[in-house]
């Protein structure tokens, strides 16, 4: 505010007396929270409705078709597999699992919906998993009788660590895994059913997104209090968490719990899929589906960061979007093999995402989204 327009300012008494210049740095004050205020858009000023129904059709609904179709084929591939247990079909079902997952890290960071029902978030995928869960009942599993028949009823029993992609592929990439494959046991016949099983879920869970989407879309918003800067519809809060909470998992689960403490002390059995060598392929896939969330077509964050005046945001974001991938490009899909040839690298890695993060966290401010808990914590 520039004083000498204010009535008054010239006054000897007021200079006397101090008045005027309370009253400015008041004044001052109000204009400043209003400022502040106006920077930070309303519910009502930004086209949520557009975004949500734009990101699950476009974003959403599509990724969990093509999960499903993936899982299908890799059904299809287990149960040939142990048909006919050979180096050939091994490598086939192999394939087909690297495709399946690499489909489900395209939509793993929507964790809200359908994907929660009986906790098939956590069945496809238990990682990370601190405590060896998954390998100790995955090998009380292995000893079971021959005769064990692994239906449903089989799955609604079992540890959540043994139902998806962990487990299966521990029993498809670990060494000699053909042999084990060809053993008298319950090997292939688990893996089989697995397969079926995470086929099953991926197929439910597009079908209950095609059915419960239009309800979703009609939501009212997160509060009852139209005047309120929280006032974000909650399909649109979740979307924003699916957007934003992923990159805070990929920096600190995905890559410094692996990176340790130097590059002579690293944690390579930690790294998501690393089994399958497929670790850094995830994390480019994660970010891949996070750009799109972001970007969208018409709808995007980006369209409403430059029509709410924050241009700026907007365009650190798409930077620090295009630094990762530059980052990203030499580094091959195996974490534990860069662990060896790249260990610098992955830390640069490290402070970019924090620098997403930190960009799309200033966009959830700006537009008045409050994300609240991190559902991720405490994985």
């Amino acid at each position: 505010m520039n004083r000498s327009n204010h009535p008054g300012s010239n006054s000897p008494r007021s200079k006397q007396t101090g008045l005027i210049p309370v009253i400015t740095g008041a004044g001052a004050m109000f204009l400043l929270s209003g400022v502040l205020h106006s920077q930070i858009a309303t519910a009502n000023d930004v086209d949520w409705s557009s975004y949500n129904r734009e990101t699950i059709e476009q974003d959403i609904l599509p990724a969990y078709a093509r999960f499903a179709e993936q899982t299908e084929t890799l059904e299809s591939t287990a149960a040939a597999l142990c048909s006919s247990t050979d180096a050939e079909h091994l490598q086939q079902a192999q394939d087909a699992f690297t495709a399946a997952q690499n489909a489900w890290q395209g939509i793993s960071a929507v964790q809200f919906g359908p994907v929660q029902f009986l906790m098939r978030n956590y069945s496809i995928q238990y990682w990370p998993d601190r405590k060896s869960i998954g390998r100790r009942q995955l090998q009380n599993t292995l000893q079971m009788p021959a005769d064990t028949t692994f239906d449903q009823e089989f799955f609604h029993q079992a540890s959540v660590s043994i139902k998806g992609f962990p487990a299966l592929e521990h029993l498809l990439f670990s060494e000699n895994a053909l042999e084990k494959l060809n053993r008298e046991g319950v090997d292939c016949r688990l893996t089989a059913a697995i397969a079926s099983n995470v086929n099953e879920m991926a197929q439910g869970i597009y079908s209950d997104w095609q059915s419960s989407s239009e309800e979703m879309l009609s939501q009212e918003s997160s509060s009852d209090d139209d005047e309120s800067m929280s006032d974000v519809p909650e399909l649109s809060v979740n979307l924003m968490k699916s957007l934003v909470e992923p990159i805070e998992l990929i920096r600190d689960t995905k890559l410094l719990a692996v990176l340790g403490r130097g590059a002579e002390a690293t944690y390579p059995h930690r790294a998501e899929s690393w089994l399958s060598e497929q670790s850094l392929a995830n994390i480019r896939t994660n970010l891949d589906a996070a750009y799109a969330l972001y970007q969208g077509e018409s709808a995007g964050l980006d369209q409403m960061l430059r029509a709410q005046g924050h241009g700026d945001i907007a365009d650190q974001i798409e930077a620090d979007f295009a630094q990762l991938n530059k980052e990203l490009e030499p580094l091959g899909a195996s974490l534990v093999a860069a662990l060896e040839t790249h260990y610098d690298e992955l830390k640069t890695l490290t402070v970019s995402l924090r620098k997403l993060d930190d960009s799309l966290n200033s966009a959830m401010q700006v537009l008045g989204v409050q994300l609240g808990f991190n559902s991720r914590d405490g994985d």
